[in-house]
């Protein structure tokens, strides 16, 4: 209501000026579609640029930052289009002097590994369940029964009960494979004579 003190109301005048006054926005022209060109893009991909890149770097700090499996997954994908010869030609001989890394073989656990691949949670070994030991502690203990431990003797750890409860949580042995036999020793109950590995 206040706004409308300073407003002066329009005549009939202005009202048939303003509907006969033409925007000043751009609008599109109409161009008939007789002999003019299309303005859809083709349909086929554009032409690669011509002549030769000068410079690797920029395609090497891509490679470098992909994760080597999503560049694996991506490779693999990709060779199943049809290729024109001179691409396969040049993935040929890029691709022939690569070779794959050796498989190795772990003596903790048995599992074939690369190297590269070799992590803190790679070599998994569960409890031996032959190593347990079921020991009676006491007699009676806050109005039980007799309470007895199981002592695992390949990670020499200890849980309650007469073996019902299962092993410990986790795994005896946890961390990176091995080839090396004197490493591969892990179990508490191992010797010298005897390193306990399968």
């Amino acid at each position: 209501m206040v706004f409308g003190l300073f407003s002066r109301k329009k005549t009939e005048t202005d009202i048939v000026q303003d509907s006969q006054s033409q925007l000043r926005t751009p609008s599109p022209s109409i161009v008939e579609k007789q002999g003019s060109p299309s303005r859809e893009p083709p349909l086929t991909p554009s032409p690669p640029p011509e002549g030769k890149p000068s410079d690797s770097s920029q395609l090497r700090k891509l490679i470098q930052t992909i994760p080597p499996q999503t560049l694996h997954t991506y490779t693999t994908s990709h060779l199943r289009e049809p290729i024109d010869g001179t691409t396969l030609l040049s993935l040929t001989k890029f691709f022939s002097s690569l070779a794959p890394p050796p498989k190795l073989h772990c003596v903790r656990c048995h599992k074939e590994f690369f190297d590269i691949e070799n992590t803190d949670r790679s070599c998994k070994v569960p409890h031996d369940d032959e190593s347990a030991e079921v020991e009676r502690v006491s007699a009676k203990a806050k109005g039980k029964g007799t309470l007895y431990e199981t002592n695992w003797g390949c990670c020499g750890k200890t849980v309650e009960g007469d073996g019902d409860m299962g092993p410990p949580d986790g795994w005896c042995y946890e961390g990176e494979h091995t080839t090396d036999l004197k490493r591969a020793r892990f179990r508490a109950d191992s010797t010298l004579q005897d390193d306990k590995l399968v």
